[in-house]
């Protein structure tokens, strides 16, 4: 069974979310309402992910999300947050964590986030399904697809195949903010200034599969 913790300073949250998370038979081992306490609470327990608000009393979401990579590198950090602008998404990610999720999301929403997120078949950080391209084989292509992270790829491939940012969000868990980030990431490191272009650079890298649909997670 899936193991998580909860952080967050706000209990009526936190309890809405514990029920949500519950019902979707995941395991809440353990609950904090401060940083301190989220990391006294980790040197007693098991766990595959926390649930990890940013603004809170004390060391603050950041500070935690940064000796939680140190100190506990397999654990999965999920960013729920109200401070979902760009400035706060691409820090929370670029320090680590692995999904950024507003709290207007609702938790019964989130609580099937935590089960794509924590799936087997999603290690490198691709939703449910997905599968290595060419670029696995293709050195060049390999090469080329180093520049940008493996949620990166996936965020390019749906796009490529036409979803919009509406449709990549639900898919993945995250929120429309999270995927134009992405995607202004990918538009920055490939030196495009769309999606057309970006498309027109995957696939002269070798990275779309041609011809094949991509796996889309059920929704």
């Amino acid at each position: 069974m899936t193991r998580v913790v909860l952080v967050d300073d706000h209990p009526l949250f936190i309890q809405a979310l514990r029920a949500a998370v519950e019902r979707a038979g995941i395991d809440v081992v353990g609950t904090a309402s401060r940083g301190d306490e989220l990391m006294e609470l980790m040197g007693t327990v098991e766990t595959d992910a926390v649930l990890l608000d940013l603004a809170m009393p004390g060391l603050d979401g950041y500070e935690c999300l940064a000796q939680l990579r140190e100190r506990y590198p397999k654990v999965r950090v999920i960013i729920v947050s109200a401070t979902d602008d760009e400035e706060n998404i691409r820090r929370a990610l670029d320090s680590g964590a692995v999904c950024f999720v507003g709290k207007a999301t609702d938790p019964n929403d989130l609580a099937g986030a935590v089960h794509v997120l924590l799936s087997d078949s999603i290690h490198l950080e691709v939703p449910r399904g997905a599968r290595p391209g060419p670029a696995a084989r293709d050195k060049n292509g390999a090469a080329a697809a180093g520049l940008l992270t493996p949620r990166e790829l996936e965020i390019l491939r749906l796009a490529s195949d036409g979803l919009s940012n509406s449709e990549m969000a639900k898919q993945l868990w995250v929120t429309d903010q999270t995927v134009k980030f992405h995607l202004s990431n990918i538009y920055r490191k490939l030196e495009v200034n769309n999606r057309t272009g970006a498309s027109r650079w995957a696939r002269e890298h070798g990275l779309l599969n041609d011809g094949e649909p991509s796996q889309q997670t059920p929704r």
